[in-house]
Formats: structure tokens, C-alpha cells, sequence
């Protein structure tokens, strides 16, 4: 069921978007900022009766769904959410861009629709209630940083706090910046390496805070440099946080930045750019940043292979009931390839 097919007929379809790390992996996790912006590719959730639950994910958004809607759920048949996250696929293979946070966003919104409450009036319960599922499911781990960008689309500053959901904040799209998205061709599991650095911060603890504040510290300088329009400023605050990404990686053995992210380092770095792991690392998704479309396209057309550019834009709807004459929103701008 993946988001350009025709759904069954009956209940509401719900779609919500995945997600891209500008910056801010591991520090978000200490309670440092992280941006993010909302792309393309949708998880799309339709509620069934008589459907078994398909994952914990989606288990988990049901069962929290259902229990806030209280009485009104009585009006709903047993069963659960059909859902597809087709759309984070590329020849078969997973990409790193949340396909989970975004299907436990459009589960619980699939649930409120189905009896009613349209997901328009209701985003900031959807987020907490999805967090909630996401986080149980995955036994605790994770920022929500992911979950809240499903929510709320576009570009967006996260800040946790405590075990409760994120703060989130809505950033004005920057003019100046200009952005490839770019994959190695290979699926990544992250838990490792957020387990490793885990580790790391026990054995460790004062090298390990020494590095999460260099990151919380860079990473507000990137917002510092967005809040101006600072193409400049961004791209360097991202060339020095993927250095400490790697710092981060080597500190807890754990392979964030892999080999090969260093040749499109350097090659983002020639054309007056950067570029660094988006997400937990590992050899998954990249970014590279510019402060011209020309470098961002330049870059795009001369990435080495196995790497490929991916064709994705800013997503900013966030979680939203599907119609049949949705219209394409035009380009960005952010993102080229």
C-alpha cells in the first residue's frame, strides 16, 4: 500500500512523512538541539476491522490510540491498521529516513480519523500518543526527534525533555542553504552503534560529556546560523559536526562515520560544502550541505558510485487525512539532486 497506489475502500487514509538529521544526532539524546526537516516519502495507514496487528509499531499506536479516545472507541470494530512504508524503499532496500516513527504517526492518526476525530484539529495529541508507541516499542530508545517530524513536517527544531515528548519548534525554511540527500546503497541497523556509545558514556563518562558538549555546542551554532540566513556559518557548523561525529564513533568503537562518508566529505568540502552522516551513522543516509545551488548540483552529478543522490524534497504537511485530488506541493528549494 505504498503512498502513490489507491488504498481499499472504507475508512480514512492517513499519511505521514520521513524525516532527515541536518544535525544534531547523539546530542539530542543529552538534551542538545536537533534539526530536522520532514521528506517525501510516506508511510501511509488505513484502519481495518478484523486485521491483526502487523508489528509491534502499529500494535502499540492502536493499543494508545484507543485508550485516549476512550469512549469513542467503543464505535470502533475490532481490529487494526493496515500500513505500508513502500515509499521508504529504493530497489527493494530499506532507507534510513524513519519509515517506523513515520508509521507509528499515521497509525495513531489512522485510529482518530476512523472514529471521527480528524487529524488536523488533533496533530499534538497524535505526536504524543505516537511517541509514546514508537518509544514502548522499541523498548525506550530513541530522541522522538523522528516521531516529532512526522507529525509536524517542514523543518523542525527538537529538544527532549525529560521522558516526556520533545519540545518541538517550526523553523522558517532557509532561502540559502542548499542540500543533497545522498545513500550508500545499504540498509543500516543503528542500534548497535547508539548501544556502543551507550557504553562508551558508562566507561567513560567525562570524555563521553566532553563530546556530547562539543556537539550540543556546534549544533547550536548551526541554529545560530539559520536563525541569520548564514549559509556559511550552517555549512561549517555541519563540516565540524561530522568531524566529531567521527570523534564519537572512534571514542566508543562504534562505526557512525564509515569509510565511505570520508570521499564525499572531502568532495563537499573541494566545492565549499559539507558533508555528514544523517541519523545514528553507520554507512546509511548522508547530507551534504552548500551555500549555492550550483555546488549542491555539482556535488550531486559527481558523487563516486556506490553512492547515489536521492530525489526527495521538504515535506511540509506533516501528518494529514489522504484525498484522491491531492495536489503535488511545488519545490522547496532546499533539497537538489
Amino acid at each position: 500500500m505504498p503512498a502513490t497506489r489507491n488504498t481499499l475502500v472504507g475508512s480514512p487514509v492517513v499519511t505521514a512523512p520521513g524525516k532527515l538529521f541536518l544535525i544534531g544526532e547523539y546530542a539530542v539524546l543529552e538534551d542538545g538541539p536537533a534539526v530536522l526537516a520532514a521528506v517525501n516519502r510516506r508511510a501511509v495507514a488505513q484502519y481495518l476491522p478484523g486485521l491483526d496487528p502487523m508489528s509491534p509499531v502499529v500494535d502499540e499506536a492502536v493499543r494508545v490510540a484507543r485508550a485516549e479516545i476512550g469512549e469513542a472507541s467503543s464505535a470502533l470494530p475490532a481490529g487494526s491498521v493496515l500500513a505500508s512504508s513502500e515509499d521508504f524503499e529504493n530497489d527493494g532496500k530499506k532507507i534510513g529516513l524513519g519509515s517506523s516513527s513515520a508509521v507509528a504517526v499515521a497509525a495513531v492518526g489512522a485510529v482518530f480519523e476512523a472514529v471521527g476525530m480528524p487529524v488536523a484539529k488533533n496533530r499534538d495529541r497524535i505526536f504524543s500518543l505516537a511517541y509514546a508507541a514508537h518509544r514502548a516499542a522499541q523498548g525506550g530508545a530513541g530522541s522522538g526527534a523522528d516521531v516529532a517530524t512526522a507529525a509536524y513536517g517542514g523543518l523542525v527544531k527538537v529538544v527532549r525533555q525529560g521522558e516526556g515528548a520533545p519540545l518541538v519548534e517550526s523553523l522558517a525554511i532557509p532561502t540559502s542553504l542548499h542540500a543533497v540527500v545522498f545513500w550508500t546503497g545499504k540498509p543500516v541497523a543503528t542500534t548497535g552503534m547508539i548501544q556502543a556509545v551507550q557504553k562508551f558514556a558508562r566507561k567513560d563518562r567525562l570524555a563521553y560529556q566532553e563530546l556530547i558538549g562539543n556537539l550540543r555546542n556546534t549544533a547550536e551554532k548551526f541554529l545560530a546560523g539559520l536563525q541569520e540566513g548564514n549559509a556559511t556559518a550552517m555549512v561549517a557548523a555541519a563540516g565540524r559536526y561530522g568531524r566529531l561525529l567521527e570523534q564519537l564513533g572512534v571514542a566508543a568503537q562504534a562505526p557512525i562515520v564509515t569509510d565511505v562518508f570520508k570521499r564525499p566529505a572531502d568532495l563537499a568540502k573541494e566545492l565549499g560544502g559539507a558533508a555528514k552522516p544523517s541519523g545514528a551513522g553507520g554507512g546509511d543516509i548522508g547530507i551534504a550541505l552548500f551555500a549555492t545551488p550550483e555546488t549542491a548540483r555539482l556535488f550531486a552529478r559527481a558523487l563516486p558510485k556506490p553512492l547515489a543522490a536521492l530525489d526527495i524534497d521538504l515535506d511540509q504537511r506533516g501528518v494529514y487525512r489522504r484525498s484522491f485530488d491531492d495536489a503535488e506541493p511545488g519545490k522547496s528549494g532546499l533539497f537538489h539532486v
